[in-house]
């Protein structure tokens, strides 16, 4: 609440004196008009007879009624007097009351000091703000609690070191346990004040002080942090790129989301509103450059938080040869992470499926081995632009290739991705000097299943992939007990 607004608050809760909705009013006023006048011809009445000496029959009734309506008056306004002076009291006591009872219910502290600095009145705020008890805070002065710049005046006594009236400072305090306290402090002047004291409001923003700070330095480490660190709002716009990340990608907050950097952020953010775990890691693509990125969902305001760290030198290492999909090592580290985040996240699935083309030999035999390595090219991109962005299609090596599925909801979702990459497998592949249709046979295991290592659900994995070969090849199977037998763990790592 600002000090405007306590202000307007300690004037809505005045008492309005009793006085002014009394019924008495227009008579009393009445009486205060016509009392004086007639006092006055009174007065110049009993005057003229004495001067004149003229005695008329009727000058001792006008001046008895005259006397009457003076005197009436009188004693009306005498009244009057009397009456107010009991409403103002009676107001003066209801508003002390009432300023007494926000003194203590205020959750914000408030203290009196005289003008020599000394502690009058201190609330229940102040004492837990500062750790002392009421009695020990009336034995101390204003100086031992709260410390002002140097440069605050104070306009109604210059032996204090205190801010104008109204006027918000920045001072410190200091808590029996000699903790440091930052505070906004306003002077004011209560309504009721006879000038004997001055009163002060106190406001603890230490946490906000700390707060501040912290993120002073979090901002600090992002602004001279190497990698580009961005920010996203839920509309896909970039509201916050570091240094990093605005030298290298200039075009970054004008594109926003349809940045490569950023591709298929909507999507990762409807995957992670739906999990335990906020954050997950993914590789893009940026021109001839390979980044690994740390994406976190931010729920307090939809924001996507992506760090990105280039691994291009890593490329070589972490990427087939042929095709240039992720190769076994990458692949299995991804696996052990979507493990561990199943582990922790227990409504979390994922899926691993192993492909295999269907009598891919003959082809390779027949057609040649140019021929044969232009068509695992040509599927691994095709299968590739079949998947969800944040799924993950790798090489083993031959014509073997594993996919893992990422946040699946059982059979039907797998199922229903595996059966789109078959259909399009099922298309004809325009090669160089040959148009080739091939099929293939994939195995799913799921993560629901139970398993020791995660390597071992790429075992069943292609175990239901031989038994899918055995059933008439093209076709998927879903491992289960049925193809227990046929799983060997470890067979391909």
């Amino acid at each position: 609440m600002t000090t405007d607004g306590r202000h307007r608050h300690c004037e809505t809760a005045t008492v309005e004196p009793p006085w002014a909705s009394t019924s008495d009013r227009p008579l009393a006023e009445l009486w205060l008009r016509v009392g004086p006048g007639a006092l006055v011809l009174l007065v110049l009445t009993v005057a003229a007879i004495e001067v004149s000496g003229f005695n008329p029959s009727w000058a001792a009734p006008v001046i008895v009624v005259l006397a009457f309506a003076a005197g009436l008056t009188l004693s009306t306004a005498i009244a009057k007097l009397q009456q107010s002076r009991r409403t103002t009291h009676q107001y003066r006591a209801a508003q002390g009351r009432l300023c007494a009872r926000t003194l203590e219910q205020a959750a914000d502290g408030i203290l009196s000091v005289d003008l020599q600095g000394r502690l009058i009145t201190a609330n229940k705020e102040t004492a837990a703000l500062f750790g002392y008890s009421a009695a020990e805070l009336s034995e101390m002065t204003l100086g031992q609690l709260v410390q002002f710049p140097e440069n605050i005046k104070d306009s109604v006594n210059h032996d204090l070191s205190l801010p104008d009236f109204g006027k918000k400072v920045e001072a410190s305090g200091t808590t029996k346990s000699e903790r440091s306290l930052s505070l906004d402090v306003v002077s004011i002047a209560p309504p009721f004040s006879d000038g004997s004291k001055v009163w002060l409001l106190l406001w603890d923003r230490t946490e906000l002080m700390e707060s501040r700070r912290k993120l002073a330095r979090l901002a600090f480490i992002a602004e001279e942090s190497p990698h580009p660190i961005v920010e996203v709002d839920s509309e896909g716009r970039v509201f916050f790129t570091n240094t990093a990340a605005e030298q290298r990608f200039p075009e970054l907050r004008s594109k926003g989301s349809a940045h490569p950097l950023l591709q298929d952020l909507s999507v990762v953010a409807e995957r992670l509103q739906t999990v335990r775990e906020r954050s997950l890691i993914r590789e893009i693509v940026v021109g001839p450059s390979l980044f690994e990125q740390h994406v976190t969902y931010v729920p307090s305001n939809g924001a996507l938080r992506v760090f990105s760290f280039d691994v291009t030198d890593r490329r070589e290492a972490l990427r087939d040869a042929l095709t240039g999909l992720p190769n076994r090592v990458s692949f299995t580290r991804r696996l052990n992470r979507a493990a561990a985040l199943a582990e922790g996240d227990p409504p979390y699935a994922f899926a691993v499926l192993f492909l295999d083309l269907d009598h891919f030999k003959v082809l390779n035999d027949t057609l040649g081995h140019a021929t044969g390595d232009e068509l695992l090219k040509a599927v691994a991109e095709r299968l590739e632009n079949c998947l969800r962005p944040n799924d993950l299609m790798a090489r083993m090596g031959g014509d073997e290739f594993t996919v893992l599925l990422d946040g699946v909801r059982g059979h039907t979702n797998s199922e229903a991705i595996t059966r789109r990459l078959l259909e399009h497998l099922h298309l004809p592949f325009e090669l160089t000097a040959h148009t080739v249709f091939t099929s293939a046979s994939i195995g799913i295991a799921l993560s629901t299943i139970d398993y020791e290592e995660p390597l071992d659900l790429v075992a069943f994995a292609d175990a239901a992939m031989y038994r899918a070969k055995t059933e008439g090849r093209a076709r998927q199977v879903v491992f289960d007990a049925t193809v227990d037998g046929q799983a060997v763990p470890g067979r391909l790592f």
